[in-house]
């Protein structure tokens, strides 16, 4: 037998470790257990293994013959589970049950023992996901296999049951090593939350805490403070080594395929990445704006770093780079500037500076560990993650954990604000990550940011990133809409809902403790007892407001693509003249109660300096102070939404068609932000780059000129083809016997549109991306697709299926043949290279939906000034993403497929050119389906000759 040589061989007295593959997933609708494998492992050994075909009585869904690759005549003449049920009891006396996701596991072996009339299994359980969630908070996803791959283990048949026990053998043994590397004070902290936990993992915490008694902290890098222990920060980098070093020098490396093949192993020189080098150091030189639109696979990210680290290093300057996603800093982090550190002879410092919320907040995190009102099982997982993280990040950045699912709002409990470590008085200061990547941006050559706080930025007056007068702005198409989001008010119900629930007591105590309360003197406690009055009130106020908020927006509302309802608001319509009398009575309790706690909190404050106050009265001031500045930013908002109106402004009340009563949310937005970039922005600026893979219309760069405010700037503009051949990895085509919306009506269009989807798929096996621009049709034509397709196809569609677009794009990438259907995010951003998608159906043109309040006062303000909103505004916008989905297919020279517009406007109408004529030299095929069919087989299987078209449509 194997003998595993872990340390922990005298408490693992005896693991079961379990998987079963079954029919489907709910036993109580009828799905049985067609494998078991388990192993037994003993005070260290594998005493035995066990894998056993089972009989489930009923016929396997092809999808799970698919997935697990057991057929009906593997099953047919195999045991049922009644037979294996004593044996496997026996195995499992005075033993723990460990699985990977024990709840499906134990749930369907629990089931199955008492339908064969044998009592459940009640002992303790190991749950190996949720324990690699802990142990390993940092991953990106907790399956099984993607575990297998992270830590190398041998998992060669995903979904076979004794493939997945020895990989989840092998990851248990590596996260109890793991956790026995823990330092005590946080297996301490551990065992605290334990009982909250599904795993019964307590008495090995007690077993590895004993270990460590007696012993100094192992880890030098560890630090420990208040009982918490944290990674401490690495340390500075050593000398910087200067070297003269010129453009022409870093572009002889970059010919140099040799040299580049060191460092990048497939490596291939694309003239168009030199190309744009130059012109940005030609750009920088000269103290000029530079506009770059370069196509996919251009390279453009080193293209324009190379120059901005000359530019710092040698003008002794900082450089800001900021970008829209996450996804592009994480890239630039990680995979180019690695590449770029190879590349120069001189070291460049590098930071990355996000907004406050993206960092966890020490102080915040010390008493949500020690007193938490609303603990729950999803909470202590992330408690527990939070805390073994914090042995790893440097950075305490929230992109760096996989917070157990549905937790934003836990994270938003212990996140930096702008109360958090404002000065050195909080214990946590020096220890503060927020304050640390300030510090290394003041030290920073190049400072990596995003579009967000860029803006943020703006609107501080410039008081967030350190000075700077270089900036390059990376996925610029998105500058407008991010800019004019961050210089937005938003308002909704819950925002002091909840504020004032805390003060008035409703879920627990108020803001202010007992034990606080009680210590403090009588004409002290008063004041605190009519705050919790005054939040009563102004909750009832509040809670009046919005209920005739939400009547105003159900007159008349337009709804938009994902279900909601909005109304632009009319301040002179007669209707709100009653609702103003609502928020100016609310103003005048607001305004009372701002008053009042702020003389509670100086009260307080001077008391407990005074006097000898309970241990944790300075955090309980913490909170109230917490408490104060929320409350009056809630109260800034309120007042500029309802009463210090900007005519340059558009407002408008959003609402869920079937949320609560109060679910109303009011937004006031700038209708135009050009003028604001241009002065308080580019005007403070020398040196501006902006770029993307999508900036031209036609070849235009007018358009975003325009909307960007760039006309008075010394502005050159640069279009790079990308280094693909698009002529032989794409094809593109529009059904000619697809019907127009407007002659058929929506039905019927939807019906079609459906029928073309389903065709298409059969020949390209799925791997389809379909893009949408109303959540309504996407919904309408999924339901179409699930009476066509049988279960060998995965039909995935965001808002039907949960979770997040990177979440719906892995799970489209775990199927052989699966269809995804998005909306507006999945038009950019997703990123699918190679086999896993084949083509991409475009469902309607990308037009802004006219509904939309913005995209309104937009059109409007074009109107008056005698221009089309049409040509100037929809139809640019509408190419530029249509080019954005476009790119989707294509991500690596490698990749080839098809590309299929079901709407025939781009053929038939007079502005149709404008987006066949943005795509790279690619003809557009206008032709019936049929022969559309027959040349996609022929397309992706020019091998297979005679393909009947009929195969793929027989059945329609």
């Amino acid at each position: 037998m194997m003998q595993y040589d872990v340390e922990s061989e005298a408490y693992m007295e005896r693991l079961v470790v379990l998987d079963a593959e079954t029919t489907g997933v709910s036993y109580q609708k009828g799905d049985r257990i067609i494998q078991l494998a388990y192993t037994v492992i003993e005070k260290g050994s594998v005493r035995k293994e066990k894998s056993v075909y089972l009989n489930p009585e009923k016929k396997i869904p092809p999808f799970i013959e698919q997935l697990t690759s057991i057929t009906n005549e593997q099953v047919a003449e195999a045991p049922k589970f009644d037979t294996v049920a004593p044996e496997l009891l026996e195995d499992l006396q005075n033993a723990y049950f460990v699985a990977h996701n024990v709840d499906f596991d134990l749930d369907f072996m629990n089931n199955e023992l008492e339908h064969a009339g044998y009592l459940p299994f009640t002992g303790p359980v190991l749950d190996t996901v949720e324990l690699a969630r802990i142990a390993f908070p940092g991953e990106e996803g907790y399956r099984l296999e993607q575990l297998s791959n992270v830590f190398g283990f041998d998992h060669g048949n995903p979904h076979d049951a004794s493939s997945d026990v020895a990989a989840t053998v092998a990851l248990l043994l590596r996260i109890f090593t793991e956790f026995k590397g823990f330092p005590k004070e946080t297996l301490e902290q551990l065992d605290r939350i334990s009982p909250m936990l599904k795993s019964d993992i307590s008495p090995f915490l007690h077993e590895w805490t004993l270990l460590t008694l007696g012993d100094e902290i192992k880890d030098h890098d560890v630090d420990v403070f208040h009982g918490i222990a944290l990674k401490k920060p690495d340390p500075a980098t050593g000398p910087f080594y200067e070297e003269s070093v010129s453009i022409e020098a870093i572009l002889d490396r970059f010919s140099d395929q040799t040299f580049m093949q060191s460092i990048i192993p497939d490596y291939e020189m694309r003239e168009s990445q030199l190309d744009m080098m130059r012109f940005v150091y030609e750009q920088f030189q000269h103290d000029r704006f530079g506009c770059v639109e370069a196509g996919t696979g251009t390279g453009k990210t080193l293209a324009y770093l190379i120059p901005a680290a000359l530019q710092a290093k040698f003008n002794n300057e900082t450089v800001v780079i900021s970008t829209e996603t996450i996804q592009l800093q994480e890239q630039m982090m990680h995979k180019e500037w690695p590449t770029l550190e190879k590349m120069l002879p001189f070291t460049v410092k590098h930071a990355l500076l996000k907004g406050r919320s993206h960092y966890l907040c020490l102080q915040k995190f010390e008493n949500f560990l020690r007193y938490d009102p609303q603990d729950s099982y999803d909470r202590s997982l992330a408690k527990a993650q939070l805390l073994t993280w914090l042995l790893q990040t440097d950075t305490g950045d929230v992109e760096e954990i996989s917070l157990s699912a549905g937790q934003p709002k836990l994270w938003q409990e212990v996140a930096s604000d702008g109360s958090s470590c404002v000065s050195p008085k909080c214990p946590w200061f020096s220890r503060c990550y927020y304050q640390r990547a300030k510090k290394r941006a003041r030290e920073a050559d190049v400072i990596i940011t995003n579009h967000a706080l860029l803006f943020s930025d703006v609107q501080s007056e410039h008081q967030i990133i350190p000075a700077y007068d270089t900036l390059i702005i990376d996925e610029a198409h998105h500058i407008e809409d991010t800019a004019t989001k961050q210089l937005s008010q938003r308002l909704d119900y819950i925002q002091l809902a909840q504020r004032m629930n805390d003060a008035a007591g409703r879920e627990q105590e108020t803001i202010v403790s007992n034990e606080l309360l009680n210590y403090l003197h009588g004409d002290s406690q008063e004041p605190v007892r009519q705050l919790a009055v005054l939040a009563e009130a102004l909750h009832e106020e509040w809670n009046e407001l919005f209920l005739m908020l939400s009547d105003y927006t159900g007159s008349s509302a337009k709804h938009g693509e994902t279900g909601q309802q909005a109304k632009v608001v009319d301040f002179q319509e007669q209707r709100w003249a009653k609702i103003h009398e609502g928020a100016v009575r609310a103003d005048e309790t607001f305004r009372h109660l701002l008053l009042h706690v702020r003389k509670t909190y100086e009260k307080i404050e001077d008391e407990l300096a005074e006097g000898n106050p309970p241990p944790n009265a300075s955090r309980e001031l913490d909170r109230l102070d917490d408490f104060k500045q929320a409350v009056e930013k809630i109260y800034e908002t309120f007042y500029q939404l309802f009463f210090a109106h900007d005519k340059q402004s558009v407002y408008w009340l959003e609402s869920e068609l079937k949320g609560p009563k109060q679910s109303a949310v009011f937004h006031g937005a700038p209708v135009t932000i050009a003028e604001q970039l241009a002065d308080r922005l580019f005007a403070k600026k020398k040196r501006v780059l902006l770029t993307s893979a999508t900036l031209t219309v036609k070849g235009s760069f007018t358009y975003m000129i325009d909307r960007l405010g760039l006309d008075d700037f010394p502005l050159e503009t640069k279009q790079l083809e990308s280094p693909f051949s698009y002529q032989e990895q794409v094809s593109f085509y529009v059904p000619e016997d697809m019907p127009l919306i407007g002659d058929a009506g929506e039905d019927y269009y939807i019906e079609a549109a459906a029928i073309h989807i389903y065709r298409l798929a059969q020949v390209t096996k799925g791997r389809m991306l379909v893009l949408f621009t109303s959540y309504d049709m996407l919904k309408r034509t999924h339901k179409h697709l699930k009476t066509l397709f049988d279960d060998s196809y995965r039909v995935i569609a965001q808002g039907i299926h949960s979770g997040s677009r990177s979440k719906l794009t892995k799970t489209f990438q775990q199927y052989d043949q699966a269809l995804l259907l998005g909306t507006s995010s999945f038009w950019e951003g997703v990123d699918i290279p190679g086999d896993h998608l084949s083509a991409i159906v475009m469902a309607r043109l990308p037009f802004s939906p006219p509904s939309d309040p913005i995209f309104q006062a937009r059109s409007n303000l074009m109107k008056a000034a005698g221009k089309s909103p049409f040509m100037h505004l929809a139809l640019p916008q509408a190419v530029l993403r249509f080019k954005q989905g476009f790119g989707r297919l294509i991500r690596r020279s490698s990749d080839r497929g098809i590309v299929v517009v079901l709407d025939r406007r781009i053929k038939v109408t007079r502005y149709g050119h404008f987006f066949a004529g943005s795509l790279p030299g690619i003809p557009m095929q206008d032709k019936p389906m049929d022969e559309i069919e027959q040349e996609v087989a022929d397309w992706f299987y020019p091998k297979q000759t005679g393909v009947n078209k009929h195969e793929f449509n027989s059945d329609l």
